[in-house]
C-alpha cells in the first residue's frame, strides 16, 4: 500500500489572490518583468509568479523592498486601499470608476481591464 504525500501547496484565498493581482497590475503598469522585480526583491521569478497567483505572499522582510519597488503603502498591499491614487485622479468621474472598480472581484477587474482597453481602440 503506497500513502501519498499530502500536498504543500497553498490554496489561494480571495485576499490573496486580490493582493497577486494588484501587485501584478502593478508590476506591469511600472513596465516590470516578473525577472525585473525578481532581481529587485532578491528572489526568484517563480517567487514573483506565486505572489501574483495568491499561492504564496513575501515574506515579511521583503515586503519592504516590494513595497519600494512597486511605489506603494503597505495598506494598498493589504487591501487596495490607497488614498494617494485617489487623491491624485483628475475628475469626479475617474474617482468613481476607481472606487468602483475596487470593488469588484479580482475576476471583474480584470474583465473591467479589456472592457476599458477595448474601448479605447
Amino acid at each position: 500500500m503506497t500513502t501519498s504525500k499530502p500536498s504543500r501547496k497553498k490554496t489561494p484565498t480571495p485576499a490573496s489572490i486580490a493582493m497577486g493581482l494588484r501587485i501584478r497590475t502593478q508590476r506591469e503598469h511600472l513596465g516590470f518583468t516578473q525577472a525585473k522585480l525578481a532581481s529587485m526583491l532578491g528572489v526568484t521569478v517563480n517567487a514573483i509568479t506565486q505572489y501574483e497567483t495568491g499561492r504564496a505572499s513575501p515574506r515579511r522582510e521583503r515586503v519592504p523592498a516590494l513595497l519600494e519597488a512597486l511605489g506603494k503603502s503597505i495598506g494598498w498591499l493589504l487591501t487596495g486601499d490607497d488614498p494617494v491614487e485617489e487623491v491624485k485622479a483628475q475628475t469626479e468621474q475617474e474617482q468613481t470608476i476607481l472606487l468602483k472598480a475596487r470593488d469588484l472581484s479580482p475576476d471583474a477587474q480584470a474583465i473591467l481591464i479589456k472592457m476599458i482597453d477595448a474601448l479605447k481602440k
